[in-house]
């Protein structure tokens, strides 16, 4: 028996995962810069000053101690106190998100490899952020044809690492939780939220961390890639028999 067919369905993440999301953002927040803060700091300190902000606040979002809402203006508020000057916050925030929708790059192996899955199981989307950011990016990349269902958590109500959003994604695919597979870049948000779901989670590795990385809830698979998840799902052997901790492509 192989993996292909064990999991009818796939809840698979956007950002990190498909998207890359750090080369999208990067470019958004060029086109930021150049608009509103290159006379007042070089891009590096700009980048580095919005990570700090950024980083601290989406960890407060994920621990349930800030809004969404909250999160999108108060990381410009931060960065415009450090850089002040006669800049609109509305305009900022505008820019950046709209620059995110525009500037979306997928991951090289992407498409191939969503093509593939949705051969071995049915594919929905489960992803944070701003709704019409990513929409933007499915609409752009012309994603939204490989899934099923599009769940994003701002139009919900629940977001990750909460169990309920993974819930509702299985909700509204009709499917039950022991043949479904979390796929995500992150433990802290996908493997806590299919671990808090009892949901197998599949970490996707990109930059080769160690395996502890992926959090203090340990991942059921770890691949390198997409294109390596469509390995493994069609690879001989029976889901517990074994941990695969990697998988190359040929």
């Amino acid at each position: 028996m192989s993996f292909e067919g064990w999991y009818q369905v796939l809840l698979i993440d956007l950002d990190g995962t498909v998207v890359d999301y750090a080369q999208t953002e990067a470019a958004a927040l060029a086109a930021v810069h150049s608009e509103f803060f290159s006379e007042r700091a070089s891009f590096g300190e700009f980048a580095a000053r919005f990570h700090a902000c950024n980083d601290a606040l989406w960890a407060a979002y994920r621990a349930g101690g800030l809004s969404l809402d909250d999160l999108r203006s108060e990381r410009f508020a931060r960065l415009l106190a450090a850089l002040p000057g006669a800049i609109s916050l509305p305009a900022v925030m505008a820019r950046f998100e709209a620059e995110l929708g525009r500037r979306v790059t997928l991951f090289p192996e992407a498409r191939q490899a969503l093509r593939a899955l949705r051969r071995l199981a049915r594919l929905v989307l489960v992803t944070d952020g701003i709704a019409a950011v990513q929409h933007a990016k499915l609409s752009r990349c012309r994603l939204r044809r490989f899934f099923e269902r599009v769940v994003i958590s701002s139009e919900v109500g629940h977001h990750k690492p909460q169990p309920a959003l993974l819930r509702h994604a299985l909700g509204q695919a009709g499917a039950g939780p022991d043949r479904a597979l979390v796929v995500g870049d992150s433990g802290a948000s996908d493997g806590a939220g299919a671990h808090a779901a009892g949901l197998d989670f599949c970490w996707v590795n990109r930059t080769g961390q160690p395996w502890h990385a992926a959090g203090p809830v340990p991942a059921r698979f770890q691949v390198p890639h997409l294109d390596a998840l469509v390995t493994l799902l069609r690879a001989p052997g029976q889901p517990g028999h074994r941990r695969v901790k990697a998988v190359t492509s040929a």
